[in-house]
């Protein structure tokens, strides 16, 4: 019996089929391989830049509406209403207490109610240096700033903000640091305080005291500042710092990159609403570069 070998016919024809499957096989397992890379990077990211949003948007919702400014390289400074390009390095606001608006651990009052009893300050015994806030509770206070501050910050530390009162963002909050401290309780918007006598009352921590203030019944508590800032592509968030005690982000806060690799960040008024914008870029394994832009709308 004789074995019967294939013929050149049949070579030269397998050899011409696994070229063409080589060609176009390797450019779909290609296109496939790319797809999956960047599919990837895209869920990523996009999950990335939505945690980012929303650790923002927590802290900015709970902001001092108007003291929201934009701040260059230089330190200039504007207010986030009047900024029109983006020529900005870092966002700052001053956020209110909210952990202990709520309640603290085992009681579910509040630690600060909001509302100062403005019948209760004695002019007649020039006690002007106390104000009445019912219900509230300054050691729970004291306690709760103390539990969420790196620096071990107290209600000596807060400071409150009556609502409805005018204030202008460019000097009644201190963020260009130039007095070292607020010395005095008028004509500024930040009241700095401590605990007073009876657990229900605030204290003037100036030196001064009220008078020639404009009290109000609603009060916002804060302890701490916020800044955003983008430097070679870390976002990082800056808090614990206070400007109504003199200080900045740069020098006195506490960091916390956010994420890496962000090309831009931008803050924007539309009306009592605050649009917060992040892009994001990153260089795949296969070379290529991948971005994406969220936005966020916080009231």
């Amino acid at each position: 019996m004789r074995k019967r070998g294939f013929t050149l016919i049949e070579m030269v024809f397998v050899i011409v089929v696994m070229g063409i499957l080589a060609k176009f096989g390797a450019e779909i397992f290609r296109n496939i391989y790319q797809n999956y890379i960047n599919s990837t990077a895209n869920n990523e990211l996009q999950s990335d830049t939505e945690l980012v949003l929303q650790q923002i948007g927590n802290r900015l919702q709970y902001r001092i509406k108007e003291s929201v400014i934009a701040r260059r390289s230089n330190g200039d400074f504007d207010p986030l209403t009047s900024v029109t390009d983006s020529n900005y390095t870092a966002f700052e606001w001053i956020g209110y207490d909210i952990d202990g608006w709520l309640g603290n651990g085992s009681s579910t009052k509040p630690a600060w109610t909001g509302f100062i009893d403005v019948d209760a300050i004695d002019t007649a015994n020039a006690d002007e240096d106390t104000l009445f806030s019912p219900e509230s509770n300054t050691t729970a206070i004291n306690n709760i700033i103390a539990a969420l501050s790196p620096s071990a910050a107290g209600i000596g530390n807060a400071a409150i903000f009556f609502t409805g009162e005018n204030s202008d963002v460019r000097t009644d909050y201190d963020w260009n640091n130039a007095t070292g401290q607020l010395t005095t309780q008028s004509n500024v918007a930040s009241h700095r305080i401590q605990a007073g006598a009876n657990i229900q009352q605030f204290d003037d921590a100036t030196g001064a005291d009220f008078n020639g203030t404009d009290i109000y019944e609603q009060y916002q508590l804060s302890w701490t500042a916020y800044a955003l800032e983008l430097v070679d592509g870390n976002l990082t968030l800056y808090y614990d710092y206070r400007p109504w005690d003199g200080e900045n982000y740069v020098a006195n806060g506490t960091p916390a990159v956010l994420m890496q690799n962000v090309s831009t960040t931008k803050l924007r008024i539309i009306g009592d609403m605050i649009n917060i914008q992040v892009c994001i870029s990153e260089n795949n394994i296969t070379g290529s570069e991948y971005s994406i832009c969220k936005e966020k709308a916080i009231f």
